[in-house]
């Protein structure tokens, strides 16, 4: 099983850091459910929603890099969606 949880209907806004909503079309209106060269600490990476907005502000997300499965989430500054991977155990 991937990392996908939501379909992708339709490509959304593209932000000036690169990064390109990726949207569900849901009969309540549309949701965010993945970003396209999402900015990461790995650098441009695929990043998938994994869950319901928990904050006004993030979104529970992942990617993988190396093989290896990162959970964080996803937030906004100025230049559009980034990336932040959880730090802890």
């Amino acid at each position: 099983m991937g990392l996908q949880k939501f379909r992708f209907d339709k490509e959304g806004t593209k932000h000036p850091n690169g990064s390109i909503e990726l949207i569900t079309q849901w009969m309540g209106g549309p949701t965010l459910a993945g970003v396209k060269n999402c900015p990461t600490e790995f650098g441009p990476r695929m990043v998938y929603i994994t869950g319901e907005p928990d904050t006004f502000f993030s979104i529970p997300a992942s990617c993988k890099y190396k093989g290896k499965t990162y959970k964080g989430f996803v937030t906004s500054d100025e230049t559009g969606l980034v990336f932040h991977v959880y730090k802890g155990k």
